[in-house]
């Protein structure tokens, strides 16, 4: 096995080689969640908040030299290096609008390679994207009258071939709107700030070598992401080789359905799956890791796409039903706490180890009890995750109606005396003027204690 694995930078990445896509590679599917992340964590390097930005690995397979030019093969890593191809495109389009030529100019080596003979090559060359390379060559070849004439919006639209490019056209008008509110030396910021993001650049001469570089850079210390460390088991590990192909694409749209939430959808599926608790050190990928078959790689992925279904309606719910309302209830007082039970849950329900009515019903439980316990009792919701992780492990093992009672009788046994709930209840209360009362958490907690009695109180009049 040959390979090479060193910590880069972006800027040398992005410099005097080729990197190929190819079409069985997953699409483009990056969003604004991610956008946001990656434009706001390079802007806090520019702002001296942060000292650099590490985007994680990425895997790269050698080829054949073209005219003095390094190619590679991109198997890891697609996502990002498209990403920020699209924010040098982006930069380089506003450094022309606002004439800054020599700024566009400098930004040129990172978007176009030159070959032996003098020809220009498009750095990052996703087969499946080709209004990228549009883009690219666009921006290179647009003059700074012909940019101060247009508009981000209208120039990416002229450079789209058919729908499966929106994502591409869209992340392009997403940068160029930020960049447009910047200064110009606010943009040189930026720009030096994503030549300076550091990776973990690898280096292999086949695609399987790829599988085994993970584990020793693992074992080495790398700081490699849990998301992706699991992705490469379970690619290493499904045969016949032939079905990786289908498996990478099942792995895209767990991505695209979790979207920002993947670190936190792992480590809530290892707690309801695998009891993955407080006191485990090593994190959720090793958690999974440990107690799964290599032989049963394939159903690992498969119950991966299923609960990101669930993890998705969970964080962003499609229905207009009272779990919906939940849910968005949830999301919006920032509880997490919960998610695994609810997976757990959700896939009972979903497995018909649960009634519809049954399942209803524990949602139900969950949203009363968490205004019982915190915005009214004031308990801390981390006090459960030992709780939590007991439970939704044993609802998702076997879904009984055992299971369910203990779980509730447990949850129960953690409410605070119904002295101190009373006593709680009437010391509730928020003011302008008295110190005791106020602050916008308490204002909070008093307006849905009231929202709640008023909806009280209008069903006993109904009923």
């Amino acid at each position: 096995m040959a390979f090479e694995a060193r910590q880069s930078t972006v800027g040398k990445l992005l410099n005097d080689s080729i990197y190929r896509i190819p079409r069985n590679q997953r699409a483009y599917v990056w969003d604004e969640h991610n956008w946001r992340d990656l434009f706001e964590d390079i802007k806090l390097v520019t702002e001296g908040v942060s000292p650099s930005h590490f985007i994680g690995s990425i895997v790269l397979m050698e080829e054949e030299e073209e005219e003095s030019l390094d190619v590679f093969t991109i198997i890891d890593g697609q996502q990002r290096i498209i990403t920020l191809t699209l924010l040098l495109a982006g930069l380089m389009f506003a450094f022309k609008k606002r004439h800054m030529n020599s700024d566009a100019g400098g930004t040129r080596k990172y978007l176009v390679a030159k070959d032996i003979k003098d020809t220009e090559h498009v750095i990052v060359a996703p087969e499946n994207h080709l209004s990228l390379m549009r883009i690219v060559e666009g921006v290179i070849n647009l003059s700074p009258e012909e940019a101060e004439s247009i508009s981000a919006i209208a120039f990416s639209k002229s450079k789209r071939i058919g729908s499966k490019d929106a994502q591409i056209i869209k992340a392009f008008q997403y940068f160029s709107s930020n960049f447009a509110k910047m200064e110009d030396d606010e943009l040189l910021s930026f720009r030096d700030a994503i030549i300076s993001v550091s990776y973990v650049n690898i280096k292999s001469s086949t695609e399987e070598d790829s599988y085994t570089i993970f584990e020793i850079l693992n074992a080495r210390g790398m700081e490699l992401e849990d998301h992706e460390l699991l992705k490469n088991y379970i690619m290493r590990y499904i045969h016949p080789i032939e079905k990786r192909d289908d498996a990478k694409q099942i792995w895209s749209e767990i991505e695209s359905t979790v979207g920002s939430n993947m670190k936190a959808f792992l480590r809530h599926y290892a707690i309801q799956k695998y009891r993955l608790g407080q006191g485990d050190k090593d994190g959720a990928y090793k958690k999974i890791r440990d107690f799964t078959d290599p032989k049963t790689a394939a159903e690992l992925l498969y119950d991966l796409r299923l609960k990101a279904d669930f993890y998705a309606e969970i964080t962003d719910p499609t229905t207009n039903d009272r779990n919906a309302f939940i849910f968005s209830f949830l999301k919006a007082h920032n509880v997490r706490v919960f998610r695994p039970l609810l997976m757990s849950l959700m896939h009972a329900h979903e497995m018909e180890r649960l009634s519809d009515s049954a399942y209803n019903d524990a949602v139900e439980f969950i949203y009363r009890f968490y205004i019982c316990y915190k915005i009214i009792g004031g308990m801390e919701s981390n006090h459960l995750s030992d709780s939590i992780v007991k439970h939704s492990y044993a609802i998702e093992l076997n879904c009984t109606e055992d299971a369910i009672d203990e779980w509730k009788a447990s949850f129960n046994n953690k409410l605070p005396s119904k002295e101190t709930y009373r006593n709680s209840l009437l010391s509730l209360g928020w003011s302008h003027v008295w110190p005791l009362c106020s602050g916008n958490k308490l204002k909070d907690r008093c307006k849905l204690v009231l929202t709640l009695l008023e909806e009280l109180k209008t069903q006993s009049i109904l009923t």
